[in-house]
């Protein structure tokens, strides 16, 4: 009985297959024919639609969804206006995501809410999750309208937050898209203006997703063969479903489908990684299967895009594709144990087989701080790692280096080979510097305060040092931890103190205090070129610290 399932299940496979074959055949494929939307038959969107459980887009009839209407109404009164900079869709280029400038530099967001009135919507640009961004609000009148401007200077992809929930939207200069939240109503948005088609499509393919993600789990308890042909079958569903859709609207970015097709081959090749993970625990017995497996799919896929690491669904799978395809090298070379030395050295080996995977350097770079990070959260770093001073030569990214900078003061124990966290402090003249402005230098630092006696007596000490090292590989910098800011300047001015004098307000309950266990002043820590400290409590100006400087062949 369990063959002849099986056997029922791959007929009805290969009957999709064929059915998407001679559609592509109509159509004269896909990807590689670049008037593919052309002439998609009626008859065959509609058995795609229903297939995905999504209402079917059909020419020349009414759609269910108020939004499509929107969608027409906007493209017969805007028939006679200038075309927007958009590439039209039916001629997607080799590359979608090099895009031209656009005259505009704005959206336009209009809409109501029903319902309960919320303050302000969100938008967030969507980037890679290592990568901070900064949002843009729309404030809502009284009247539960609002109206507002979204600044971008190319299309992407947002995340429009309202109250408690989140969307994804895709923008362009130029847009003019209204929405309309009815919470009352399942929760459901109502999109409409230029880019109301579109956005209409990421809301049905997000339920779509929501509404079978359940059914992912009969997915992998098939023989590995009806898998294949299953999925396949799904991503063809999913692309002609796309193209069918987009058909109905007047000009689409080319970027938006180059990256929905992307994301549709990524969520096809993290099924064939989460067949690998799960097929054994949910088919124990099927060793048949595991054998038959391959990562030969893999040939098919873009690897070198960086543009893609804004989709979840590629940074799921080099993750996971690379930790499969390492770690049993890893092990193999050094077994897994809880040792510190163990943990860092299974992390330098991951490291290094970046390059072998990804040619691509974004990719690297983001693989690579996923590396670092999981090193410092795994081991703690009680003293500077080798590992984290090849990923600072490496890599020059400023926000996946303050990701591994603000790690590592979270995990580490600072001593001497510590990384030597960032810090501000305020000049006399309002100037803000940080200790990553004197990168690639070595760094001797004095830490005072106006009330400290004997930092009084090392000053002017610490002033002729300066002048014997003037124009060397090294910079002198005193940072004050006076809780007055009042009494640092007076004695900065009254004393023509000159050089790198910074302010760092709240005394010993300073961050800065906090950071590099400053007890008691004065104190002078010497850092190198890389960021790594060489001596957290270093000799004085008015000892032997010379004898120090004069090992560094400055």
């Amino acid at each position: 009985m369990k063959n002849l399932n099986y056997y029922f299940l791959s007929v009805l496979t290969v009957f999709f297959v064929s059915l998407t074959y001679m559609t592509h055949q109509q159509r004269g494929g896909v990807i590689e024919d670049q008037d593919s939307c052309k002439d998609l038959p009626t008859e065959t969107v509609s058995t795609q639609n229903s297939v995905m459980g999504l209402a079917p887009v059909v020419a020349g009839e009414e759609s269910e969804i108020p939004q499509n209407q929107d969608v027409e109404k906007t493209q017969q009164n805007t028939e006679d206006a200038p075309k927007p900079t958009f590439v039209a869709a039916k001629r997607v280029p080799k590359n979608p995501f090099k895009e031209k400038k656009y005259k505009d530099t704005v959206a336009i967001i209009t809409g109501k809410m029903l319902g309960k009135k919320d303050r302000r919507l969100k938008f967030k640009p969507l980037a890679n999750e290592l990568i901070s961004s900064e949002s843009q609000r729309v404030s809502v009148k009284d009247d539960k309208t609002f109206e507002g401007e979204i600044v971008l200077n190319e299309s992407g992809y947002y995340r429009m937050y309202y109250r408690s929930k989140n969307y994804l939207v895709y923008l362009t200069p130029g847009d003019q898209l209204d929405i309309t939240f009815d919470p009352d109503n399942d929760d459901k948005v109502v999109y409409g203006g230029t880019s109301a088609g579109i956005n209409t499509y990421l809301l049905r393919k997000d339920q779509y997703d929501d509404d079978n993600s359940l059914a992912r789990r009969k997915l992998y308890k098939m023989p590995y063969e009806v898998f294949k042909d299953t999925i396949e079958v799904e991503r063809k569903i999913k692309e002609d479903y796309l193209w069918s859709y987009i058909k109905n609207i007047d000009e689409v970015p080319a970027k938006f489908v180059g990256y929905e097709l992307a994301d549709i081959e990524m969520e096809w090749a993290n099924q064939y990684i989460d067949y690998y993970k799960l097929h054994p625990k949910y088919a124990p017995s099927d060793f048949e299967s595991m054998d038959k497996f391959s990562f030969n799919f893999v040939k098919k896929l873009n690897l070198r895009n960086e543009h893609l690491l804004v989709l979840t669904s590629f940074e799921d799978f080099i993750e996971a594709y690379f930790d499969i395809k390492t770690d049993r090298q890893i092990d193999a070379q050094v077994p897994p144990s809880l040792s510190g030395a163990v943990i860092s050295e299974r992390h330098r080996l991951k490291y290094d087989y970046i390059k072998e995977y990804f040619s691509d350097s974004d990719i690297r770079n983001y693989l690579r701080t996923k590396v670092v990070l999981s090193l410092i959260g795994e081991d703690g770093t009680p003293t500077m790692n080798p590992l984290i001073m090849q990923f600072r030569n490496d890599v020059k990214d400023k926000d996946y280096r303050k990701l591994v900078n603000d790690k590592y003061i979270k995990y580490a124990m600072i001593d001497d080979g510590s990384l030597a966290p960032d810090f501000r402090g305020v000049t006399i003249d309002g100037r803000v510097v940080q200790l990553s402005d004197f990168e690639g230098k070595y760094v001797y630092i004095d830490v005072w305060a106006t009330w400290c006696g004997p930092c009084k007596h090392e000053l002017p000490y610490f002033e002729i040092l300066k002048e014997e090292y003037r124009g060397r590989n090294i910079e002198f910098v005193s940072v004050s931890i006076d809780k007055s800011r009042f009494a640092w300047e007076n004695m900065v001015r009254e004393k023509n103190m000159q050089g790198h004098q910074l302010f760092v307000n709240g005394d010993f309950d300073s961050s800065f205090a906090a950071l590099y266990s400053v007890k008691a002043v004065p104190q002078f820590i010497l850092i190198d070129p890389q960021g790594q400290i060489i001596d957290l409590t270093a000799r004085h100006p008015s000892g032997r610290v010379r004898e120090d400087l004069a090992m560094l062949n400055l």
